[in-house]
């Protein structure tokens, strides 16, 4: 029978009378999402589709290039234009980045531009891949070597392993497209760097053009060779130039691929989940903890993250919470501390990627973490162990004010400290007479009636 007064309470609820402002509300939010992709007009046959990549190399990355290649295949794309400006990035999107550059019917023409830009390590890579490989003056691409976690190389078989691999994978690149394949081993194996005008001179690009309108003239003519039978001439007069954006959904997740980010949403998650299960009822650390920590692992997915490391992070976090409730004289602090800080540090997958985590930020975000678990578990562990009070012997000798007129054998009800108490008495007590309190069992109070010099409570 309590679904009808439910029914009735949300019927004259405030919230129904708004109903129609967060329809309105809801139907406007769905919109702005949707404006990347509907303010994108069906481009004309045989236009110059333009992309734009000015970030790290990642899976976002491969699926803005993807997605601008189908677009332009659909509609007989005179060629594809690649403005790339990168300090590297995950060497798995690379791959998929090259791969689809490779076998695309497309015409593609990678431009390291504007002045000041650069191609590094994964760009290299994309650089070379391209059709036509072009570059603005005073720009510069290489230094193509795998890095180590914190920006040097590591020694060993496996850093060893993956050298040779992507020297291989760059000489492939090189041939299949007639460029300087010595050149580009180089630049993996002793990380070379190298300038637009060297680039030329070193048979690396075909090309330097000073903005996009000056590339759009040179490449009017040049003989494309797309594979062992397919050649065709550019013919890049005249034609329209279409500008492809990024939907939200692939720059929401280009963001979300910066690790130092990912660290940071995932600590936040972490400690703001452990504030609100340690003091239940914050609410504004649960929302923020579970919202940064969701948003941490959508961006896990999107980077080569270690789950042992990640795993090393969730141990120093328990041991350090145990150490509140636990008398190990500093152990499970410690061990704690060094669980998360060296979890922190091998959370990225160096071997795959050029992005790299900040060490200060590693080290300030350990040490914050500490200090805030321990201190909040101290306080937590001191309050379970205070003995509980209770409140009847706060109440006991204070005066209130009847309410509800009472009998011997007819408990009333008094006014005390802005509640109202049932309350009993041995003698009848009327209607707004003062009463002392003389005994709390429970929630009822015995009363007795007050001496004359006694002060009425306030309320």
């Amino acid at each position: 029978m309590a679904f009808p007064r439910i029914r009735r309470r949300f019927r004259n609820s405030p919230l129904v009378e708004r109903l129609p402002q967060l329809r309105l509300a809801a139907v406007l939010l769905g919109a702005c999402l949707a404006l990347p992709a509907l303010a994108q007009e069906p481009a004309p046959p045989g236009a110059i589709h333009v992309v734009t990549v000015r970030q790290a190399i990642t899976t976002a990355t491969s699926m803005y290039i993807e997605r601008a290649i189908e677009r332009a295949a659909a509609t007989d794309a005179e060629c594809l234009i690649i403005r790339l400006d990168t300090p590297g990035g995950l060497l798995e999107a690379t791959r998929d980045i090259v791969q689809i550059l490779l076998n695309t019917r497309v015409p593609v023409v990678v431009y390291i531009s504007p002045s000041g830009a650069r191609g590094a390590s994964a760009g290299t890579m994309i650089t070379m891949a391209a059709h036509v490989a072009a570059m603005a003056p005073a720009t510069h691409l290489g230094a193509a070597h795998p890095v180590g976690l914190f920006g040097t190389g590591d020694d060993g078989i496996m850093a060893e392993k993956v050298v040779n691999d992507t020297s291989a994978f760059i000489k492939a690149i090189a041939d299949l497209r007639g460029r300087n394949a010595e050149w580009a081993i180089t630049a993996v194996r002793e990380s070379k760097s190298i300038t637009a005008s060297e680039a030329l001179e070193l048979n690396v690009i075909d090309l330097i053009a000073d903005d996009l309108s000056a590339l759009v003239l040179a490449i009017d003519g040049r003989e494309i060779r797309m594979d062992s039978e397919r050649t065709i001439v550019l013919n890049t007069t005249a034609k329209p130039v279409i500008f492809q954006d990024m939907t939200f959904r692939q720059s929401f997740m280009s963001v979300l691929a910066n690790p130092n980010l990912v660290y940071f949403l995932l600590i936040i998650g972490l400690v703001g989940l452990y504030i609100e299960l340690s003091n239940p009822g914050l609410i504004l650390p649960g929302v923020v903890g579970g919202i940064s920590l969701i948003l941490a692992l959508i961006a896990m997915q999107t980077l080569p993250i270690s789950y042992g490391a990640f795993g090393l992070i969730l141990l120093g976090l328990a041991m350090l919470v145990a150490e509140a409730f636990v008398p190990s004289f500093g152990l499970l602090g410690f061990g704690g501390l060094a669980s998360l800080l060296i979890g922190s540090l091998f959370l990225l997958d160096a071997n795959l990627t050029d992005l790299r985590m900040s060490v200060p930020m590693v080290l300030g975000a350990t040490a914050s973490v500490g200090v805030v678990i321990l201190v909040i578990g101290r306080l937590l562990f001191k309050s379970f162990r205070m003995s509980p009070r209770s409140f009847q012997s706060t109440i006991v000798g204070q005066q209130a004010e009847v309410r509800t007129a009472i009998a011997p054998e007819t408990p009333g009800k008094v006014f005390l400290n802005g509640e109202l108490w049932n309350a009993t008495a041995e003698e009848p007590i009327a209607l707004g007479e003062r009463v002392t309190v003389e005994e709390a069992e429970g929630l009822m109070l015995h009363v007795v009636p007050a001496k004359a010099d006694a002060a009425l409570p306030e309320g």
